[in-house]
C-alpha cells in the first residue's frame, strides 16, 4: 500500500501565530488571570481541549467575562465586541489571523467609501459573524447602488468563489471584487485535486466544524472520482476496510495538528488504530 501525504500540510501561518501567542502567554506570570477564550481558538477540538486542560476558560458569550484576560480567536470578532471588551477594562490577547484582519479592513474601507458589500461565507461561521453587510440569496437581491463590492470568507472553496462571482457578475457587471480565499486554503485544494485523481482513497484529517477541512472533502468529491472520508483521529478508521485500497492520499485542514496526520499514516501502515497523543502533541508548532 502506498500512502501519499499531500503537500501542503501542517498548520497555516495564522494558526501557528495564534498558538505561539497563547503558548507564550501561558508561560508569562504577568498575564492577568483568569484567561478566557471567546469561542474556540481554531476549529479543532483537540487543540481546544488541550488549552482547557491548561486552565484556559472557553466561553461563547462576552457577557460571561468581567475580569482577567480575553483571547480573541484566529477567526476574529467585530469591532463592537472589541470595544465592549475594552470598556470592561479587560486585557486582550488578539490572535486574529492577518488574512481575516485584511478582509475586515477592506470591507470597512469599501463601506466608508459608500459601497454595498456582498459577503460570501458560511452564515454560522465566526469569521462571517465578524463581518457586516452580508447578503445570502443572489436571486432576491435588488441593489441599485452603482458602487458594489464582493468579498468572501477566507476558508471557502476558491473554485466555488470563482463560480459564485461569475453568477453575481452576470447580474451586476459593475461589481468590484477581491479574491480573499487565503493562500493556504487554495494551495491545499489545488494539490488535493491533482493528487487524488490517481488514488483509491482520500483521507481528509480535521475537525468536522472546520470549514476549510470540510471544503477539502467537498473539493475532492466534486472534482475527482476518488472516494473520500473525513476523520478527526486514527480511531475513526478502525472499522474501515482497506482490503481493496492500494494508494491513499492524506490531506488535512489548516488547523489540524500535524501530529494527528503522522499518527494516522503510521497507524494505517502498522494496522494500529489506537491514539497515543497527549495535549502537548496537539500544540506543537513545527
Amino acid at each position: 500500500m502506498e500512502i501519499v501525504k499531500v503537500s501542503s500540510q501542517g498548520f497555516c501561518k495564522g494558526v501557528i501565530r495564534a498558538i505561539a501567542i497563547i503558548n507564550k502567554a501561558l508561560k508569562n506570570d504577568n498575564i492577568r488571570k483568569p484567561i478566557y477564550m471567546l469561542g474556540g481558538l481554531v476549529h479543532n477540538k483537540h487543540i481546544i481541549n488541550a488549552y482547557e486542560n491548561k486552565g484556559i476558560i472557553i466561553v461563547d458569550n462576552i457577557n460571561d467575562i468581567y475580569e482577567g484576560t480575553v483571547i480573541i480567536t484566529a477567526h476574529g470578532v467585530s469591532d463592537s465586541i472589541i470595544d465592549l471588551i475594552k470598556s470592561r477594562n479587560l486585557d486582550i490577547l488578539n490572535t486574529t489571523c492577518f488574512d481575516v484582519i485584511k478582509t475586515h479592513n477592506i470591507i470597512k474601507e469599501k463601506i466608508n467609501d459608500g459601497y454595498d458589500v456582498l459577503f460570501y461565507g458560511k452564515n454560522t461561521h465566526p469569521e462571517t459573524k465578524g463581518v457586516m453587510g452580508i447578503s445570502e440569496d443572489i436571486d432576491l437581491l435588488n441593489i441599485t447602488n452603482p458602487k458594489l463590492f464582493f468579498a468572501t470568507q477566507t476558508t471557502m472553496s476558491y473554485l466555488d468563489v470563482i463560480d459564485m462571482l461569475k453568477i453575481i457578475q452576470n447580474k451586476y457587471p459593475h461589481i468590484d471584487s477581491y479574491e480573499e480565499v487565503c493562500s493556504a486554503t487554495k494551495v491545499r485544494q489545488t494539490a488535493l485535486i491533482e493528487e487524488a485523481k490517481n488514488a483509491d482513497l482520500c483521507i481528509v484529517v480535521g475537525d468536522h466544524k472546520s470549514n476549510n477541512t470540510n471544503k477539502l472533502k467537498e473539493v475532492c468529491l466534486k472534482h475527482t472520482s476518488t472516494p473520500c472520508v473525513m476523520v478527526e483521529s486514527i480511531k475513526d478508521l478502525e472499522s474501515y476496510d482497506f482490503s481493496n485500497v492500494f494508494r491513499i492520499v492524506v490531506t488535512a485542514g489548516a488547523s489540524t495538528p500535524p501530529a494527528i496526520v503522522d499518527e494516522i499514516i503510521n497507524g494505517i501502515k502498522n494496522n494500529d488504530f489506537n491514539s497515543y497523543l497527549q495535549d502537548d502533541d496537539y500544540l506543537k508548532i513545527r
